[in-house]
């Protein structure tokens, strides 16, 4: 999951392809399987309220799709 906090999904993917990522990323298994996912920090994770139980509900759309169901693209995107 990339959730930084403070940045939006769209503020992840833009600014991902120049990013600094730590050595040994490309051999991370997640990576490997196109298991990553980009999620709106600022709206669902970054700030106290009923929000972060949206937040709760999207990780349980990304873990486990086949019991919740895959999250919408306006929620998260795999990268």
């Amino acid at each position: 999951m990339l959730i930084p906090c403070g940045y939006y999904k769209e503020d992840i993917l833009r600014q991902l392809p120049s990013a600094n990522l730590p050595a040994g990323w490309e051999d991370l298994p997640a990576v490997r399987s196109g298991e990553v996912w980009a999620t709106d920090a600022t709206s669902y994770f970054s700030r106290p309220g009923p929000r972060v139980v949206d937040g709760v509900e999207i990780l349980a759309r990304i873990l486990h799709p086949e019991i919740f169901g895959a999250p919408d693209d306006e929620q998260a995107v795999r990268v």
